[in-house]
């Protein structure tokens, strides 16, 4: 049965959580013997609940995923994975259940938020676990399918496509297994030449592979979010923004790059308009700064660049308190927390390929009004874009919308004011994590209620998921055995 195939690869993704947290037991080994337990305990369970679920299914490895199954897989490992990640954290003593829900889902979705305060006591292992889950995190399902694809058929692309979050991914995967383990050395190779970088601008070692690890993962979570204002270094900033573009770009670009297919990448239309509106928008906001008065011409535009590509790229990271800018500064990161970066990237948000894709079908739908007999198609990279997938952008903002009102709703519960619940559900749902409030003052989540911890987390794991993938499964028929699925 095909539960069954689920079943295993769910506890190949246990085994692999349980294997990323044996260095964060070995520093509670050397440093901080109370948590030696709690570590413990949780790769046990994780290696338990992993190897039983693999050996009981032993007889499915030849079996093909569905949709249906794909879609599942993807719910339940991003579920199971913040639950299981969540483990040491309550087994502390020291984080209360949603809590630890909200901590462990906001490294794994690369959100980068946290709920202890700036320079509070966090203990160094769990500092560790946060810093490994945020890295895995970027790369999401990613790993999860360089282990599983041998064993997925046909539906392997639409379970790819499901995760990029992008119209354009399926037409970028004709060798999928090759892809991924291509896929994933870009990310290796990256984080690697981005510490190397930050060691030779004598950045400290453990500073330089956090650095590191934030910035190609765009999850930007720093437990000193001042850090980046207190060095003041202009070169390490312009790094820091090479690599959260690169994180936020489509990877299979660079793996077109080393196919020696250069002209894709240049001719790719979710890339330019990616890099457009982070020029456009930079030079907004360091127009608005300079005019405002708030700093000179370069260090408007010095600041302006670097937090429009953190907040676009959904990294987070920031080198001035934002929070204090204008309105009209603070409404464009606003927009583009919103915006993202591209599809089969790190990044969050709703995807520049949608934007793209909604922005020229209401431009045809002008020139249709004015030519009624006029017959256009609308492209991406100069391929006409299907009818379907059209449709499904246009669904997809609709159930943003919707999703956004809702979620807003239920978090003014908290008692944040309305700006604030707007604010933070988009930072939320666009996996962003902001180091600062977007739309008023810094704020911090250490004080917040169980029900707003909650609130956030299903935000966190939705913006992670696909918001089509989550509604699906609170739908009866999705869990019905049809042959449509």
């Amino acid at each position: 049965m095909e539960e069954r195939l689920v079943l295993r690869m769910m506890g190949i993704v246990s085994l692999a959580m349980a294997a990323a947290m044996l260095p964060s037991l070995v520093c509670a080994l050397n440093q901080e013997p109370e948590m030696v337990l709690p570590f413990l305990g949780t790769i046990f369970i994780g290696f338990a609940l992993g190897a039983y679920a693999i050996r009981t299914t032993v007889s499915q490895r030849k079996m093909r995923l569905s949709i249906r199954g794909g879609a599942v897989f993807l719910g339940l490992s991003w579920l199971y994975t913040s639950i299981l990640g969540a483990v040491p954290y309550v087994a502390s003593g020291d984080f209360s259940v949603p809590k630890a829900l909200f901590e462990s889902a906001s490294a794994l979705t690369t959100t980068g938020v946290s709920s202890v305060l700036e320079g509070a006591p966090y203990p160094s292992s769990l500092l560790l676990w946060h810093d490994i889950s945020q890295w895995l995190g970027g790369i999401g399902a990613i790993i999860i399918f360089a282990v599983i694809m041998p064993q997925l058929g046909s539906s392997a692309a639409n379970l790819f496509s499901a995760e990029v979050q992008g119209n354009s991914a399926e037409r970028t995967m004709p060798h999928i297994r090759e892809a991924v383990r291509v896929l994933i050395l870009i990310y290796l190779g990256l984080t690697l030449l981005m510490i190397c970088i930050l060691l030779v601008l004598q950045q400290p070692p453990e500073m330089a592979v956090k650095l590191a690890a934030t910035s190609i993962s765009t999850s930007g979570y720093l437990h000193y979010r001042t850090y980046l204002m207190e060095c003041n270094n202009p070169v390490l900033e312009l790094f820091l923004v090479l690599f959260m573009i690169l994180g936020s770009c489509n990877f299979i670009l660079y793996y077109r790059i080393l196919q020696k297919r250069v002209d894709v990448f240049w001719k790719d239309t979710e890339r330019r308009w990616f890099f457009g509106l982070i020029i456009g928008i930079s030079l907004l906001v360091a127009y608005n700064l300079w005019r405002s008065h708030f700093y000179d011409l370069f260090q408007s535009i010095r600041y302006a660049f670097f937090q429009v590509v953190s907040i676009m790229s959904t990294a987070g990271l920031a080198t001035q308190d934002f929070s204090h800018w204008p309105a009209f500064s603070r409404l464009l990161l606003f927009y583009a927390a919103i915006i993202g970066g591209c599809s089969a990237s790190t990044s969050g948000g709703v995807k520049v390929s949608r934007v793209v894709v909604l922005l020229k079908v209401c431009w045809q739908e002008i020139k249709r009004t004015l030519h009624p007999r006029m017959v256009s198609v609308i492209t991406m990279s100069g391929r006409p874009v299907p009818a379907q997938a059209i449709i499904g952008v246009g669904r997809y903002f609709f159930l943003y919308f919707i999703v956004f009102i809702a979620l807003s709703m239920l978090y003014s519960l908290t008692g944040s004011d309305m700006l604030e619940s707007m604010a933070t559900v988009v930072v939320f749902l666009s996996n962003v994590g902001s180091a600062f409030g977007i739309m008023g003052e810094g704020t911090t989540f250490e004080a917040l209620s169980s029900f707003g911890y909650l609130i956030l987390y299903v935000t966190m794991i939705m913006g992670r998921i696909e918001l089509f993938a989550f509604v699906m499964f609170l739908h009866p028929d999705f869990w019905a055995k049809k042959r449509g699925w």
